[in-house]
């Protein structure tokens, strides 16, 4: 008779734990521990996919799709950027929709104002500049708005060692436009005293804009934004190997546990294996 009681006393338990779990994934699904990661090349997913393995799902929304991964106790949303900073709101804004999200990453390609942005050098962007936004002058020079400036708001401190932390601490210049002159490239350097200019990164911040999130911005230089960049960048993308991705998967894998996902709690992370 004890030992029914007993039994039954712990399968009433479980059931207790179960329902609680049950509850608590349904209750916080959409924001515990959730990565926003936005990319701009496919090879970068393609090898973000050979360490973390496919999605578990892939969602159309509007004129981006949506793919959503599992690693550790981190659930992650990914979309493809597209092309120019309207088209990459666009998507940050569908994805931040539908997905509430802690942290969001962004990866891709820029092209090289400065001697130290050689091709294939990473970038941890620090400050961004919309180039294209402010006051166009009679000489042809834009003059950048107030809101133009966007320093970043995150901390290193908020993200795990890795091998991120050794690109080039960088100021970025973004627009609509694809650089590919000279002239044009060393008015954005003397101009904004950037090291690197590209189409996405002030499209991005537009999209999070007043969104309690950590925000981490890498760029790898493409090519020169000069004359020959069109040709340089599509060198650039028969030769790179999507190290952005890998880079992006040893992040997640090394984040903590959010306070308010199951794997943090010892009881309910017996019950989930």
């Amino acid at each position: 008779m004890t030992n029914n009681k007993t039994c039954s006393d712990v399968n009433i338990l479980s059931l207790i734990y179960a329902i609680t779990l049950i509850l608590f994934i349904v209750c916080s699904k959409s924001s515990a521990g959730t990565v926003a990661w936005f990319y701009a090349l496919d090879s970068d997913k393609a090898a973000f996919e050979q360490v973390i393995g496919k999605p578990l799902r892939t969602v159309p929304a509007g004129t981006c799709s949506i793919h959503e991964y599992r690693v550790g106790p981190h659930r992650v949303v990914a979309a493809k950027m597209g092309s120019g900073c309207v088209n990459t709101t666009s998507t940050v804004s569908t994805v931040l929709a539908l997905n509430a999200v802690d942290r969001v990453i962004s990866t891709g390609p820029a092209g090289g104002l400065t001697a130290e942005a050689e091709p294939g050098t990473w970038l941890r962007v620090r400050e961004v500049m919309a180039w294209q936004s402010g006051k166009a002058a009679e000489d042809g020079r834009i003059f950048p708005g107030e809101k133009a400036l966007t320093p970043l708001a995150y901390q290193q401190a908020d993200w795990p060692a890795g091998e991120w932390r050794e690109a080039r601490p960088a100021k970025l210049v973004s627009g609509e436009a694809f650089i590919a002159s000279t002239e044009m490239r060393s008015r954005l350097a003397a101009d904004y005293a950037a090291s690197a200019v590209e189409m996405n990164a002030y499209g991005l911040l537009a999209g999070i804009e007043g969104r309690n999130v950590k925000l981490l911005v890498l760029r790898i230089v493409s090519d020169h934004a000069d004359e020959k960049a069109s040709e340089d960048f599509a060198a650039f993308l028969k030769s790179y190997d999507g190290k952005g991705g890998n880079i992006v998967a040893e992040i997640i894998q090394k984040l903590p546990a959010e306070p308010n996902e199951p794997a943090a709690h010892d009881a309910l992370r017996e019950l989930l294996k």
